[in-house]
Protein backbone atom coordinates (compact mmCIF):
# COMPACT_ATOMS: atom_id res chain seq x y z
CA UNK A 1 0.00 0.00 0.00
CA UNK A 2 2.81 2.43 0.86
CA UNK A 3 4.51 1.70 -2.45
CA UNK A 4 1.27 2.24 -4.37
CA UNK A 5 0.67 5.50 -2.50
CA UNK A 6 4.13 6.82 -3.25
CA UNK A 7 3.93 5.83 -6.91
CA UNK A 8 0.53 7.51 -7.31
CA UNK A 9 1.70 10.83 -5.90
CA UNK A 10 4.98 10.75 -7.77
CA UNK A 11 3.00 10.16 -10.96
CA UNK A 12 0.65 13.06 -10.19
CA UNK A 13 3.52 15.45 -9.44
CA UNK A 14 5.45 14.29 -12.48
CA UNK A 15 2.42 14.71 -14.71
CA UNK A 16 1.81 18.26 -13.52
CA UNK A 17 5.48 19.17 -13.90
CA UNK A 18 6.18 17.39 -17.20
CA UNK A 19 5.85 20.47 -19.40
CA UNK A 20 8.47 22.60 -17.63
CA UNK A 21 10.71 19.71 -16.60
CA UNK A 22 13.58 20.88 -18.83
CA UNK A 23 13.84 24.20 -17.01
CA UNK A 24 15.33 24.73 -13.57
CA UNK A 25 12.93 23.97 -10.71
CA UNK A 26 12.71 27.63 -9.71
CA UNK A 27 12.33 28.93 -13.28
CA UNK A 28 8.73 27.91 -13.93
CA UNK A 29 5.25 27.99 -12.50
CA UNK A 30 1.91 26.53 -13.51
CA UNK A 31 -1.33 28.49 -13.30
CA UNK A 32 -4.76 26.90 -12.93
CA UNK A 33 -6.33 25.63 -16.15
CA UNK A 34 -8.73 28.34 -17.41
CA UNK A 35 -11.58 28.03 -19.89
CA UNK A 36 -13.94 30.59 -21.43
CA UNK A 37 -17.52 29.31 -21.27
CA UNK A 38 -19.21 32.21 -23.06
CA UNK A 39 -21.41 35.10 -21.94
CA UNK A 40 -18.68 36.22 -19.52
CA UNK A 41 -18.51 32.92 -17.61
CA UNK A 42 -15.11 31.33 -16.96
CA UNK A 43 -14.01 28.04 -15.44
CA UNK A 44 -10.75 27.18 -13.68
CA UNK A 45 -9.21 24.04 -12.25
CA UNK A 46 -6.46 23.97 -9.63
CA UNK A 47 -5.44 21.50 -6.99
CA UNK A 48 -2.92 20.04 -4.57
CA UNK A 49 -0.80 16.89 -4.50
CA UNK A 50 0.85 16.06 -1.17
CA UNK A 51 3.52 13.40 -0.70
CA UNK A 52 5.29 12.72 2.60
CA UNK A 53 7.97 10.22 3.49
CA UNK A 54 8.40 9.55 7.21
CA UNK A 55 10.16 7.41 9.77
CA UNK A 56 8.24 7.00 13.03
CA UNK A 57 8.97 5.48 16.42
CA UNK A 58 6.13 4.84 18.88
CA UNK A 59 6.44 3.74 22.50
CA UNK A 60 5.66 0.06 22.72
CA UNK A 61 8.03 -1.06 20.01
CA UNK A 62 5.98 0.22 17.09
CA UNK A 63 8.39 1.52 14.46
CA UNK A 64 7.37 2.32 10.91
CA UNK A 65 8.92 3.84 7.79
CA UNK A 66 6.61 4.74 4.98
CA UNK A 67 4.91 7.27 2.75
CA UNK A 68 1.53 8.97 2.88
CA UNK A 69 -0.23 11.02 0.24
CA UNK A 70 -3.34 12.91 -0.83
CA UNK A 71 -4.64 14.61 -3.99
CA UNK A 72 -7.26 17.37 -4.14
CA UNK A 73 -8.84 19.26 -7.06
CA UNK A 74 -10.37 22.75 -6.84
CA UNK A 75 -12.79 23.52 -9.71
CA UNK A 76 -14.35 26.99 -9.99
CA UNK A 77 -16.94 28.61 -12.27
CA UNK A 78 -17.62 32.35 -12.05
CA UNK A 79 -18.70 35.51 -13.83
CA UNK A 80 -17.60 39.11 -13.28
CA UNK A 81 -20.40 41.60 -14.00
CA UNK A 82 -19.99 45.18 -15.18
CA UNK A 83 -21.01 46.55 -11.79
CA UNK A 84 -18.10 44.73 -10.13
CA UNK A 85 -20.17 41.90 -8.67
CA UNK A 86 -18.66 38.42 -8.98
CA UNK A 87 -20.92 35.35 -8.89
CA UNK A 88 -19.83 31.75 -9.03
CA UNK A 89 -19.44 28.30 -7.56
CA UNK A 90 -16.39 26.62 -6.00
CA UNK A 91 -15.67 23.08 -4.89
CA UNK A 92 -12.88 21.00 -3.39
CA UNK A 93 -12.75 17.34 -4.39
CA UNK A 94 -10.86 14.77 -2.34
CA UNK A 95 -9.59 12.65 -5.22
CA UNK A 96 -7.24 10.43 -3.22
CA UNK A 97 -6.07 9.89 0.35
CA UNK A 98 -4.75 7.09 2.51
CA UNK A 99 -5.16 6.33 6.22
CA UNK A 100 -2.66 8.93 7.42
CA UNK A 101 -3.46 11.68 4.90
CA UNK A 102 -6.80 13.18 4.03
CA UNK A 103 -8.80 16.05 5.45
CA UNK A 104 -10.76 17.07 8.52
CA UNK A 105 -14.12 16.77 6.76
CA UNK A 106 -14.64 13.00 6.99
CA UNK A 107 -12.68 12.29 3.80
CA UNK A 108 -15.75 12.73 1.60
CA UNK A 109 -15.14 13.10 -2.13
CA UNK A 110 -17.03 16.42 -2.09
CA UNK A 111 -15.07 18.22 0.60
CA UNK A 112 -16.62 21.59 -0.27
CA UNK A 113 -19.23 22.76 -2.78
CA UNK A 114 -20.77 26.21 -2.47
CA UNK A 115 -22.12 29.25 -4.29
CA UNK A 116 -20.75 32.73 -3.68
CA UNK A 117 -21.57 36.35 -4.46
CA UNK A 118 -18.80 38.94 -4.02
CA UNK A 119 -19.95 42.57 -3.94
CA UNK A 120 -18.55 45.91 -2.72
CA UNK A 121 -20.84 45.43 0.30
CA UNK A 122 -19.43 42.07 1.33
CA UNK A 123 -19.39 38.41 0.37
CA UNK A 124 -22.15 35.81 0.73
CA UNK A 125 -21.49 32.05 0.58
CA UNK A 126 -24.15 29.35 0.43
CA UNK A 127 -23.42 25.65 0.62
CA UNK A 128 -20.97 23.09 1.93
CA UNK A 129 -18.20 25.33 3.22
CA UNK A 130 -16.26 26.31 6.36
CA UNK A 131 -18.02 28.55 8.84
CA UNK A 132 -16.95 32.11 9.58
CA UNK A 133 -15.32 31.25 12.92
CA UNK A 134 -12.99 28.75 11.22
CA UNK A 135 -12.39 30.54 7.95
CA UNK A 136 -11.30 33.77 9.69
CA UNK A 137 -9.12 32.10 12.34
CA UNK A 138 -5.56 33.21 13.10
CA UNK A 139 -3.72 30.55 15.09
CA UNK A 140 -0.03 31.28 14.46
CA UNK A 141 2.43 30.91 11.57
CA UNK A 142 3.13 27.44 10.12
CA UNK A 143 5.85 26.32 7.72
CA UNK A 144 3.58 23.61 6.29
CA UNK A 145 0.01 23.62 7.63
CA UNK A 146 -0.86 20.14 6.35
CA UNK A 147 1.98 18.51 8.32
CA UNK A 148 1.58 20.71 11.42
CA UNK A 149 0.52 19.43 14.84
CA UNK A 150 -2.31 21.98 15.17
CA UNK A 151 -5.31 21.01 13.02
CA UNK A 152 -3.23 18.39 11.21
CA UNK A 153 -4.28 16.84 7.91
CA UNK A 154 -1.24 14.53 7.81
CA UNK A 155 -0.35 12.12 10.61
CA UNK A 156 2.72 9.95 11.09
CA UNK A 157 1.49 7.74 13.94
CA UNK A 158 -0.90 4.79 13.70
CA UNK A 159 -3.04 3.14 16.37
CA UNK A 160 -2.35 -0.59 15.91
CA UNK A 161 -5.62 -1.52 17.63
CA UNK A 162 -7.77 0.29 15.06
CA UNK A 163 -5.44 0.69 12.08
CA UNK A 164 -6.28 4.40 11.98
CA UNK A 165 -4.23 7.50 12.73
CA UNK A 166 -3.54 8.27 16.39
CA UNK A 167 -4.95 11.79 16.08
CA UNK A 168 -8.31 10.21 15.29
CA UNK A 169 -8.70 9.99 19.08
CA UNK A 170 -8.47 13.77 19.44
CA UNK A 171 -7.44 16.08 16.62
CA UNK A 172 -6.20 19.13 18.50
CA UNK A 173 -7.05 22.42 16.77
CA UNK A 174 -7.32 26.04 17.87
CA UNK A 175 -9.79 27.29 15.28
CA UNK A 176 -13.55 26.89 15.90
CA UNK A 177 -14.60 23.93 13.75
CA UNK A 178 -17.98 23.00 15.25
CA UNK A 179 -19.89 23.19 11.94
CA UNK A 180 -17.01 21.87 9.77
CA UNK A 181 -18.29 21.70 6.14
CA UNK A 182 -21.98 21.30 6.92
CA UNK A 183 -24.27 23.27 4.56
CA UNK A 184 -24.63 26.86 5.73
CA UNK A 185 -25.05 30.48 4.70
CA UNK A 186 -22.30 32.96 5.56
CA UNK A 187 -21.69 36.67 5.22
CA UNK A 188 -18.32 38.48 5.32
CA UNK A 189 -18.17 42.25 5.56
CA UNK A 190 -15.69 44.41 3.63
CA UNK A 191 -12.54 45.08 5.65
CA UNK A 192 -12.77 48.60 7.13
CA UNK A 193 -9.97 50.14 9.19
CA UNK A 194 -8.41 46.66 9.28
CA UNK A 195 -11.51 45.02 10.77
CA UNK A 196 -13.64 42.34 9.10
CA UNK A 197 -16.74 40.69 10.56
CA UNK A 198 -18.18 37.32 9.53
CA UNK A 199 -21.32 35.40 10.47
CA UNK A 200 -22.72 31.98 9.55
CA UNK A 201 -25.96 30.09 10.09
CA UNK A 202 -25.97 26.29 9.90
CA UNK A 203 -29.48 24.83 10.27
CA UNK A 204 -28.34 21.20 10.55
CA UNK A 205 -25.04 19.31 10.63
CA UNK A 206 -25.73 17.89 7.17
CA UNK A 207 -23.43 18.04 4.15
CA UNK A 208 -26.02 18.77 1.48
CA UNK A 209 -24.90 21.57 -0.81
CA UNK A 210 -28.04 23.60 -0.04
CA UNK A 211 -28.95 24.29 3.62
CA UNK A 212 -32.35 23.25 5.03
CA UNK A 213 -32.64 20.30 2.59
CA UNK A 214 -31.78 17.60 5.13
CA UNK A 215 -31.94 17.56 8.95
CA UNK A 216 -28.88 15.34 9.09
CA UNK A 217 -28.60 12.04 10.98
CA UNK A 218 -31.31 11.38 13.55
CA UNK A 219 -29.01 10.57 16.47
CA UNK A 220 -29.01 11.36 20.16
CA UNK A 221 -27.67 14.82 21.11
CA UNK A 222 -27.85 16.09 17.56
CA UNK A 223 -26.98 19.79 17.46
CA UNK A 224 -29.04 22.10 15.19
CA UNK A 225 -29.43 25.82 14.50
CA UNK A 226 -25.81 26.89 14.79
CA UNK A 227 -25.11 30.61 14.96
CA UNK A 228 -21.50 31.46 14.32
CA UNK A 229 -19.61 34.72 14.37
CA UNK A 230 -16.06 35.99 14.04
CA UNK A 231 -14.06 39.19 13.85
CA UNK A 232 -10.45 39.67 12.84
CA UNK A 233 -8.09 42.57 12.49
CA UNK A 234 -5.00 43.14 10.36
CA UNK A 235 -2.83 46.24 10.43
CA UNK A 236 0.63 47.48 9.48
CA UNK A 237 2.72 49.78 11.66
CA UNK A 238 6.01 50.44 9.94
CA UNK A 239 7.91 47.18 9.88
CA UNK A 240 5.44 45.51 12.23
CA UNK A 241 2.26 43.72 11.11
CA UNK A 242 -0.44 42.71 13.57
CA UNK A 243 -3.31 40.25 13.30
CA UNK A 244 -5.93 39.23 15.86
CA UNK A 245 -9.02 36.99 15.80
CA UNK A 246 -11.97 35.92 17.94
CA UNK A 247 -14.80 33.58 16.99
CA UNK A 248 -17.58 31.43 18.42
CA UNK A 249 -20.23 28.89 17.44
CA UNK A 250 -23.34 28.00 19.42
CA UNK A 251 -25.85 25.25 18.63
CA UNK A 252 -29.05 23.78 20.08
CA UNK A 253 -29.24 20.18 21.27
CA UNK A 254 -32.36 18.93 19.47
CA UNK A 255 -32.30 15.38 20.95
CA UNK A 256 -30.93 15.93 24.44
CA UNK A 257 -29.94 13.03 26.72
CA UNK A 258 -28.96 13.11 30.42
CA UNK A 259 -25.90 15.20 31.19
CA UNK A 260 -25.72 16.73 27.70
CA UNK A 261 -26.50 20.29 26.64
CA UNK A 262 -26.26 22.90 23.92
CA UNK A 263 -22.81 23.24 22.40
CA UNK A 264 -20.78 26.42 22.82
CA UNK A 265 -17.39 26.69 21.15
CA UNK A 266 -15.08 29.72 21.10
CA UNK A 267 -11.49 30.67 20.27
CA UNK A 268 -9.13 33.61 20.01
CA UNK A 269 -5.68 34.07 18.53
CA UNK A 270 -3.25 36.38 16.82
CA UNK A 271 0.11 36.95 15.17
CA UNK A 272 2.85 39.60 15.09
CA UNK A 273 5.29 39.87 12.17
CA UNK A 274 8.42 42.02 12.09
CA UNK A 275 10.29 42.75 8.85
CA UNK A 276 14.08 43.02 9.32
CA UNK A 277 14.58 43.81 5.65
CA UNK A 278 16.30 40.60 4.59
CA UNK A 279 14.18 38.37 6.87
CA UNK A 280 10.80 38.34 8.61
CA UNK A 281 10.07 36.95 12.07
CA UNK A 282 6.51 35.90 12.91
CA UNK A 283 5.20 34.89 16.35
CA UNK A 284 1.64 33.85 17.14
CA UNK A 285 -0.72 31.55 18.94
CA UNK A 286 -4.31 30.77 19.87
CA UNK A 287 -6.63 29.37 22.55
CA UNK A 288 -9.74 27.25 21.88
CA UNK A 289 -12.39 25.99 24.32
CA UNK A 290 -15.60 24.00 23.93
CA UNK A 291 -18.01 21.93 26.01
CA UNK A 292 -17.89 19.34 23.23
CA UNK A 293 -15.71 16.40 24.34
CA UNK A 294 -12.58 16.42 22.13
CA UNK A 295 -14.28 19.32 20.27
CA UNK A 296 -17.06 16.99 19.05
CA UNK A 297 -20.34 19.02 18.88
CA UNK A 298 -22.32 15.77 19.16
CA UNK A 299 -20.80 15.16 22.60
CA UNK A 300 -21.53 18.50 24.33
CA UNK A 301 -21.89 18.17 28.10
CA UNK A 302 -23.28 20.43 30.83
CA UNK A 303 -19.99 20.14 32.73
CA UNK A 304 -16.40 19.67 31.69
CA UNK A 305 -14.60 21.34 28.81
CA UNK A 306 -12.07 20.62 26.11
CA UNK A 307 -9.43 23.24 25.50
CA UNK A 308 -6.34 23.65 23.36
CA UNK A 309 -3.43 26.08 23.20
CA UNK A 310 -1.06 26.67 20.31
CA UNK A 311 2.12 28.71 19.98
CA UNK A 312 4.41 28.98 16.97
CA UNK A 313 7.14 31.07 15.44
CA UNK A 314 8.56 31.27 11.93
CA UNK A 315 11.59 32.95 10.40
CA UNK A 316 11.42 33.63 6.66
CA UNK A 317 14.68 34.40 4.86
CA UNK A 318 14.35 34.46 1.08
CA UNK A 319 13.02 31.08 -0.02
CA UNK A 320 13.83 29.47 3.35
CA UNK A 321 11.35 28.98 6.20
CA UNK A 322 12.33 27.96 9.74
CA UNK A 323 9.59 27.12 12.23
CA UNK A 324 8.90 25.91 15.77
CA UNK A 325 5.47 24.83 16.99
CA UNK A 326 3.91 23.77 20.32
CA UNK A 327 0.41 22.45 20.89
CA UNK A 328 -1.53 21.02 23.83
CA UNK A 329 -5.10 19.74 24.01
CA UNK A 330 -6.94 18.60 27.14
CA UNK A 331 -10.39 16.99 27.22
CA UNK A 332 -11.88 16.74 30.73
CA UNK A 333 -13.20 13.38 31.90
CA UNK A 334 -16.99 13.25 31.47
CA UNK A 335 -19.51 10.43 31.82
CA UNK A 336 -17.59 7.19 31.10
CA UNK A 337 -14.97 8.91 28.95
CA UNK A 338 -11.45 9.49 30.30
CA UNK A 339 -9.48 12.70 30.53
CA UNK A 340 -7.34 12.90 27.40
CA UNK A 341 -4.26 15.05 26.98
CA UNK A 342 -2.13 15.42 23.87
CA UNK A 343 1.05 17.48 23.84
CA UNK A 344 3.07 18.03 20.69
CA UNK A 345 6.15 19.88 19.47
CA UNK A 346 7.52 20.27 15.97
CA UNK A 347 10.58 21.80 14.35
CA UNK A 348 10.61 22.24 10.58
CA UNK A 349 12.61 23.76 7.73
CA UNK A 350 10.94 24.58 4.44
CA UNK A 351 12.19 25.69 1.06
CA UNK A 352 9.91 27.39 -1.48
CA UNK A 353 11.16 26.02 -4.79
CA UNK A 354 8.71 28.08 -6.84
CA UNK A 355 5.09 29.23 -6.65
CA UNK A 356 3.90 25.62 -7.09
CA UNK A 357 6.39 23.58 -5.07
CA UNK A 358 7.47 23.61 -1.44
CA UNK A 359 9.68 21.03 0.27
CA UNK A 360 9.61 20.76 4.07
CA UNK A 361 11.62 18.57 6.42
CA UNK A 362 11.00 18.27 10.12
CA UNK A 363 10.80 16.39 13.38
CA UNK A 364 7.61 15.89 15.38
CA UNK A 365 7.01 14.64 18.92
CA UNK A 366 3.63 13.80 20.48
CA UNK A 367 2.64 12.42 23.87
CA UNK A 368 -0.81 10.99 24.59
CA UNK A 369 -2.10 10.41 28.16
CA UNK A 370 -5.46 9.27 29.57
CA UNK A 371 -6.88 9.14 33.09
CA UNK A 372 -8.46 5.66 32.74
CA UNK A 373 -7.97 2.79 30.34
CA UNK A 374 -4.92 2.14 28.20
CA UNK A 375 -3.60 2.82 24.71
CA UNK A 376 -2.39 0.24 22.18
CA UNK A 377 0.78 -0.34 24.24
CA UNK A 378 -1.16 -1.43 27.34
CA UNK A 379 -0.28 1.75 29.22
CA UNK A 380 -2.16 5.01 30.02
CA UNK A 381 0.43 7.01 28.09
CA UNK A 382 2.13 6.75 24.71
CA UNK A 383 5.04 8.79 23.44
CA UNK A 384 6.08 8.97 19.78
CA UNK A 385 8.55 10.71 17.47
CA UNK A 386 8.80 11.07 13.70
CA UNK A 387 11.05 12.62 11.11
CA UNK A 388 9.43 13.60 7.82
CA UNK A 389 10.04 15.04 4.37
CA UNK A 390 6.95 16.69 2.87
CA UNK A 391 6.46 17.82 -0.71
CA UNK A 392 3.48 19.94 -1.67
CA UNK A 393 2.59 20.66 -5.28
CA UNK A 394 -0.07 23.39 -5.50
CA UNK A 395 -1.80 24.96 -8.49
Amino acid sequence: MRSATALLCVAVCAGFAAAPARAGLSDWNISPLNLELGDGWTAALGGDANLTGYTAHQQGGVDRDGATASVFFDPRVEKLFDNGWRVGMKATLNAYHDTLSGDNYGNDFFQKAYLFVQTPYGRVELGQQDGAAYKMAMTGPLVASEAAIDDANIGFFRDPTTGGAMNGLFNVRTGVFATYNAAKISYYSPRLFGIQIGASYTPHLAKDVIPFVSPGPHVADRQDNFFEGAVNYTGNFGRTSLGAYAGFAAGHNARRTAGHGDVFDWAMGGEVDYDFGDATLAVGGAYHESNGYTFDPGNAFNRGTTHAVHASTQLTAGAWLFGLEYSQGVADAVAAMPKLEITGTEASIGYVINSNLQLTGGWQHQRFTRSTGVFYNGRPEASMDAGFLYLRFHI
